[in-house]
């Protein structure tokens, strides 16, 4: 997320918590929360590193429903969990470019970054994967049959979901069912709602305040589900709730999850 779309997200944050729903309890069984890039950021076992086993490790003690992650394919084809197309941003190391790399380079340089594998390996079935493909697979073919191997063992839909800012990214698992599929709105929004329509896939995700309730009944009546984001503060996320919102993405899963919870627990 930029710096511009972070501001006006803390804005909407903030001018949205009166909005009707926000007072309503939550049923912790229901909510579906999903981090975004784990729990990162300061936390209670000090700063995390987003995409990481140690943030994606919190996330499971503290009982979040579900993880975002992003994928990269490394230059022998294998599944990397890391946001960026470089290394640069995290590690001090643009000079590393993912799709340029082979695995053990990648983490000789940068052992933090996780290989898919592991992720399925140690959360597979204990916490939802929303998966982000960052790269079309017109450009590497290879990228369809790495990540459905390395999913072979989980359940599409019930398992994972696999997410796009770019819609046609995700045609190509066309082996997947459609319900598995989502497409991510910025500020495009009914851009991405109108090629969601178009290509049949089963879910929308965006802004929790450009995915107004009106396109939310729309879409709910065609049978696509809805995920919003990013939520920062718990009346948000009881508002979500109120609105019928599938999932609720959020950089903040670990504290809002304890702010509903001692909520519900004074109710």
């Amino acid at each position: 997320m930029s710096d511009l779309s972070s501001r006006l997200n803390h804005i909407a944050n903030q001018l949205w918590q009166l909005a009707p729903g926000t007072r309503t309890p939550v049923d912790l069984t229901q909510l579906k929360l999903v981090a975004h890039r784990g729990a990162h950021g300061d936390g209670p076992k000090g700063y995390l590193l987003e995409n990481t086993l140690a943030a994606f490790d919190l996330c499971l003690e503290q009982q979040i429903w579900g993880v975002e992650l992003d994928v990269h394919l490394t230059q022998d084809h294998q599944l990397v969990v890391h946001h960026d197309p470089h290394c640069g941003r995290l590690f001090q190391r643009p000079d590393l470019i993912i799709q340029h790399c082979t695995v053990e380079q990648l983490r000789s340089e940068v052992p933090k970054i996780p290989l898919l594998s592991e992720v399925v390996d140690r959360y597979g079935r204990k916490m939802h994967l929303m998966i982000e493909i960052k790269s079309s697979w017109r450009n590497q073919p290879m990228l369809i049959d790495q990540l459905m191997q390395e999913l072979s063992s989980l359940t599409a839909e019930k398992d994972y979901h696999l997410l796009s800012l770019v819609p046609d990214y995700l045609t190509g698992f066309s082996a997947l069912p459609t319900s598995a599929l989502m497409d991510v709105a910025e500020f495009n929004t009914a851009d991405i709602i109108h090629q969601t329509r178009c290509l049949g896939h089963g879910a929308v995700a965006g802004s929790f305040a450009l995915l107004t309730s009106k396109r939310v009944k729309e879409l709910h009546a065609a049978g696509i589900k809805v995920g919003t984001g990013m939520v920062e503060h718990p009346a948000i996320v009881r508002r979500e709730m109120f609105r019928g919102i599938e999932w609720v993405f959020t950089n903040n899963a670990v504290t809002l999850m304890k702010a509903l919870k001692a909520q519900n627990n004074h109710r």
